[in-house]
């Protein structure tokens, strides 16, 4: 009786060894397919190389759907990470909370802290999460200017969303005065009505010493920046996109493609879900020109559907082989040029999509386009770390229950499964009487 405590209690030890060391680890097995539960690789090096110590703040209501999912997804960036500590508490409980970090009362959020400096994440979701410590860790802000004075069209909602992400905006009126500032980190030249003149040459010379430069083109526009994007290998291919699959198109206007895949694995579009253009025109890439300019490389981004073509006269809309440009048509592209002076490493990089509807308030919150416009702002910063990242999201697996699985799981649960417990109890009871 003895040995047999002796045993009992030595086991009892070892197990609660194992528990001990197991928790200290904070190791986690996910069995998922997807492997949803866990951390992208992206997220723990974000981690991995974080300094400070960081309390995240995660407004949401006890009856707010997600709630249990947010907080798990919080302790996983705790466990991963000793510098994180998190908390989920209802903004009603603590209106002091909800205005010492600026949480908008109505709508909640999270609020990532680290002494004085407070960054905030619209939701609780691993690319808001990420984002916002890469933010509070670097500690420093961009400045993005958006160029006007030549019938740019309003981009109200993204400068918000641009601001919201930690960047500064700056409205650069390029006809009051031809200048780009130092101070601008980015360039967003976002549909020129009209001619640049002599802006053209200013941002020419601004991109070619280091600069960054987005530009979202406009079909209808004839503006020439020729001068801006040939020495990158890139242009405008002039007339609008028609979309020939009936799938690969917004509410039937075959002027409004879906961009469902991405030509290449470059970060802007990694991973990115579709996108839509409501009227685009091509964007030309001369791969060539890698070879006679050292350090550059060029890239295209989104393609149209192999049924699309690039028409050169829209009124007209007939494909004509000999005027227009059988699909895929190349959407948006990009270009990074890295080269040494001598004193200092020079990096230009430039981004070109053949249309700026895509960004206007009416259609930036449409599909993943507003993903687009941040993913390519973040690289153009050089801020590879806020690009919008993609979880590991679970597959959707969707059950269909037709008429013969219906009556299958009739069976099985009306039928098959009583019949086994029934068949089971008469067993045992069989059994007790023969004793």
């Amino acid at each position: 009786m003895t040995v047999r405590l002796v045993r009992t209690a030595a086991l009892l030890a070892l197990v609660v060894a194992v528990g001990a060391v197991l928790s200290s680890r904070h190791q986690l097995h996910d069995l998922t397919a997807e492997r949803s539960l866990t951390l992208t690789g992206h997220t723990k090096a974000v981690l991995d190389d974080l300094d400070i110590d960081v309390e995240v703040t995660a407004f949401l209501r006890p009856d707010e759907p997600g709630r249990v999912e947010a907080s798990a997804l919080l302790d996983r960036y705790g466990k991963e990470s000793r510098r994180v500590e998190w908390k989920v508490i209802d903004p009603a409980d603590a209106p002091g909370e909800v205005a010492r970090l600026g949480v908008d009362p109505a709508v909640g959020g999270v609020a990532l802290s680290a002494g004085d400096e407070v960054e905030l994440a619209p939701a609780v979701t691993e690319q808001d999460l990420t984002a916002a410590l890469a933010r509070l860790a670097r500690g420093r802000d961009a400045e993005i200017c958006v160029t006007a004075g030549h019938g740019e069209p309003t981009l109200d909602r993204a400068t918000a969303l641009l601001e919201r992400d930690g960047y500064r905006i700056r409205v650069l009126d390029l006809l009051a005065r031809v200048e780009v500032p130092g101070t601008c980190t980015a360039v967003v030249l976002a549909g020129s009505a009209t001619p640049l003149g002599d802006a053209a040459d200013a941002l020419a010379s601004w991109t070619a010493d280091d600069g960054k430069l987005l530009v979202l083109a406009d079909p209808l526009a004839a503006v020439d920046l020729s001068a801006i994007l040939e020495p990158y290998g890139l242009g405008l291919q002039r007339g609008v996109v028609f979309e020939g699959d009936p799938a690969g198109v917004v509410s039937g206007d075959v002027t409004s493609p879906i961009v469902r895949t991405y030509s290449s694995g470059h970060p802007i579009v990694r991973r990115l879900a579709p996108t839509y253009f409501p009227g685009v025109q091509g964007v030309s890439v001369d791969d060539s020109v890698e070879q006679r300019v050292a350090g550059l490389t060029v890239s295209r981004l989104a393609d149209t559907s192999a049924s699309s073509y690039l028409e050169t006269a829209p009124l007209e809309a007939r494909f004509d082989p000999a005027e227009d440009l059988q699909g895929p048509v190349t959407v948006v592209a990009a270009a990074d040029r890295t080269r040494n002076d001598g004193t200092r490493i020079q990096r230009t990089r430039v981004v070109v999509v053949g249309d700026v509807d895509f960004a206007t308030d009416a259609f930036l919150t449409e599909a993943a386009n507003a993903d687009l416009l941040l993913r390519a702002v973040g690289w153009l910063v050089l801020e590879d770390d806020l690009l919008t990242l993609s979880a590991n999201l679970p597959a959707d697996r969707p059950l269909r229950l037709t008429d013969a699985r219906i009556t299958y799981a009739r069976v099985l649960t009306a039928g098959v499964v009583p019949a086994v417990f029934l068949l089971a109890g008469a067993t045992v009871w069989a059994a007790r009487r023969r004793r």
